[in-house]
């Protein structure tokens, strides 16, 4: 699944010697190497390719040589840094080699002096995109004081742009990221009964993911008055018959993530909260049918709004969201966003489409479905209701 020709078409268009990726989800998307000492400890991972050198090369801690076999990754060269606490046995496969010829290449003791190192190898010339998300502040002073005479840009809007439109491979672990999230809610919200708190179905929810391959992200889910806050951690309240249930949450899968809203009633659905999710499906159905490849995220954004303001629920007819969806992948949030002057939409893209509505002393709902941009539409990944589910 590696990048190769997009990062190698990046380099030429941007007339770049070097790309540097930083964070750990770019790391991983740009060498497909997923450090749990990266991501637990805080310790740094680089990935860098090369306009002459091609790539991937990775700086890495040296302990994590394991992360190599483990994602099946076999990059162009390593710069290890640091110690391990691995030591030789007498009898070695041809895995646990390989783990130790990474530790045993760590010449570094200090991850900034390895990348630096690699960079004065790899580059061919003077342009250096780095991405500066994986940078403590002292750690990128560091790093640009010691490359005097590079012309160092910024990589992010490279690495977003590399991300925007998914391979078949990308699509098929979002699709099951999504599934896993979606049908996760759904049990969880079957087994609902009188007695339960937040706490407890987000534990559930969070169980389901867990047994059907995925790792959970985020989750907020509130019941009654608190499902109009934004994010409601999910806490010691119990549900009670007439509440609403709102949820916002995701896992990843393969390193894929998903972010799926819903909005439910407990035994009993009021009126006006049906009304209102009327209008705010609506809204979703107008986007989802605006989407496809050519159109502009200004053209969704207004369709979905237009809709909900013109549903007759008199509470919404000035709806305003700071968006109506985004972009999702490696990271919850790819770009491009669901507002205006954000950009065209492309056949490829993994969009989460949201007209969400909150309103203190009534409630609060999101519908949130993911769907793959098409040439003249949209596959849905998932499928709300199109009416305020009622769990009995």
């Amino acid at each position: 699944m590696m990048p190769t020709d997009r990062v190698e078409r990046a380099l030429d268009e941007g007339g770049l010697d070097l790309l540097v990726a930083s964070s750990l989800e770019n790391v991983y998307y740009t060498s497909g190497t997923y450090s749990v000492a990266t991501k637990g400890l805080g310790e740094p991972s680089f990935c860098l390719w090369s306009a002459d050198a091609g790539g991937p090369y990775l700086v890495m801690p040296a302990r994590e040589g394991s992360s190599l076999a483990d994602n099946d990754v076999d990059p162009a060269g390593v710069y290890p840094y640091g110690s391990s606490n691995i030591y030789r046995g007498e009898s070695l496969s041809a895995t646990d080699q390989r783990v130790l010829d990474v530790q045993e290449a760590g010449e570094f003791d200090d991850p900034i002096d390895a990348l630096v190192t690699a960079i004065d190898d790899l580059a061919g010339g003077p342009t250096v995109a780095v991405e500066r998300a994986g940078f403590d502040p002292d750690g990128f002073v560091r790093l640009s004081d010691a490359l005097d005479g590079y012309d160092l840009d910024r990589a992010a809007d490279v690495l977003h742009d590399l991300r925007r439109v998914k391979t078949d491979e990308e699509i098929s672990r979002l699709r099951r990221s999504a599934e896993i999230t979606e049908t996760s809610m759904e049990e969880a919200m079957a087994a609902l009964e009188p007695g339960m708190t937040e706490r407890d179905l987000a534990n559930d929810f969070r169980s389901r993911v867990c047994e059907k391959g995925g790792e959970p992200l985020f989750l907020t889910v509130g019941f009654g008055e608190r499902t109009a806050y934004t994010h409601p951690l999910p806490g010691d309240r119990e549900i009670e018959a007439g509440d609403l249930v709102r949820w916002d949450g995701g896992c990843t899968y393969e390193n894929y993530c998903s972010d799926i809203g819903r909005t439910y009633a407990f035994r009993s659905a009021d009126p006006a909260a049906t009304q209102t999710y009327d209008a705010l499906y609506a809204g979703l159905d107008a986007a989802l049918g605006q989407l496809g490849d050519g159109v502009t995220t200004g053209d969704v954004y207004d369709a979905g709004v237009a809709a909900v303001r013109e549903s007759g629920t008199e509470s919404l007819a000035e709806f305003d969201p700071f968006h109506l969806g985004h972009g999702i992948g490696v990271e919850i949030y790819d770009p491009p966003t669901i507002v205006p002057g954000a950009g065209t939409l492309s056949e490829g893209m993994v969009m989460c489409v949201e007209p969400p509505y909150n309103e203190l002393g009534m409630g609060g709902f999101l519908i949130e479905d993911e769907v793959v941009v098409t040439e003249d539409g949209v596959e849905k990944l998932t499928d709300a209701a199109e009416t305020l589910p009622v769990v009995e």
